[in-house]
């Protein structure tokens, strides 16, 4: 039996994605960093806001390259934990 999706479905990691030109790793880490800084009690929410809402306009720009992409759900549940951890809901286009 032939296996769901392939290696063409998944963001390579020289990638790069949104403005801020993020690739995958660059992406898993700003998540790590701000669920770090969340869970340490900071409560710059101006700063961490910003820096998600980056990561968003990233995560937009490669799910339309890579829908199918089997790593954007983890990351996706992972940003809406960092959200909400500090309070942050970001505009949908």
């Amino acid at each position: 039996m032939a296996q769901a999706g392939g290696m063409r479905d998944l963001a390579p990691a020289d990638e790069y994605f949104g403005r801020l030109k993020m690739s995958v790793l660059g992406i898993r880490n700003e998540l790590a960093t701000l669920e770090r800084r969340a869970l340490g009690g900071d409560r710059n929410v101006a700063s961490m806001s910003g820096k998600l809402a980056l990561v968003d306009d990233a995560m937009r720009d490669w799910r339309a390259h890579y829908p199918r992409d089997t790593w954007l759900p983890r990351y996706e549940r992972q940003r809406s934990r960092v959200a909400s951890m500090i309070g942050f809901v970001a505009i949908r286009r």
